[in-house]
């Protein structure tokens, strides 16, 4: 537990490693993978204008903003606005949810991988 503690991006790597390794033996796994790659596709627009809000949160030094604007998938947008406000005072928190969100979107982008390259397939469309 101690290490988790001090490293907690690292343990959050490990456990992101561990999901996309899993998807490569359980077909449901990938599949849930495949769809959120398509959610977060159809997303984009709304996810481009959530990430410059947190950012502009977090260059601003607005705390509890910048930390609740970063949940939807608004990490990356908070991280760039660390580059401006190093001293924002829920850095570590931040940091914790963009990992989070980047290995996320690794594991639906290699679950996608999977099923482009037909290691999965998606199965006969009804009809």
């Amino acid at each position: 537990m101690d290490f988790i503690e001090k490293h907690p991006c690292i343990a959050i790597s490990i456990v992101g490693i561990l999901l996309i390794l899993l998807s490569f033996f359980i077909g449901q796994l990938a599949a849930y993978g495949f769809a959120l790659f398509f959610l977060l596709y159809l997303a984009g627009i709304v996810l481009v204008l959530i990430n410059i809000a947190a950012m502009l949160l977090v260059t601003y030094d607005k705390p509890a903003a910048g930390v609740i604007l970063s949940l939807p998938f608004g990490g990356l947008g908070a991280m760039i606005g660390l580059m401006f406000n190093p001293s924002y005072d829920n850095e570590k928190a931040v940091k914790i949810i963009f990992s989070i969100q980047l290995w996320i979107v690794i594991w639906a982008l290699a679950s996608f991988i999977l099923f482009a390259l037909d290691y999965y397939s998606i199965g006969p469309l009804p009809g």
